[in-house]
């Protein structure tokens, strides 16, 4: 799953990331998130591991992709 989040509000995007990591509990999952700046993906990257999912960024130029891989233990 791919989520662009480069003109979301951070408060809209851990909504939506919420709510997909409670339907997945025990499950696998792969998404890949689409931010700017990079102030905003430590908080993503601060988010995420609370779920007990790790996360790799990726440098694209002018935007980043975190990749949150795992199984979310609790949200």
């Amino acid at each position: 799953m791919i989520i662009d989040a480069r003109n979301r509000e951070l408060k809209e995007l851990f909504v939506k990331l919420k709510e997909i990591l409670e339907s997945k509990v025990g499950t696998d999952v792969f998404i890949e998130i689409l931010i700017d700046p990079f102030t905003d993906v430590k908080k993503i990257k601060s988010f995420v591991s609370m779920s007990g999912c790790r996360t790799d960024v990726e440098e694209k130029g002018e935007y980043y992709i975190v990749r949150l891989t795992g199984t979310p233990c609790c949200v």
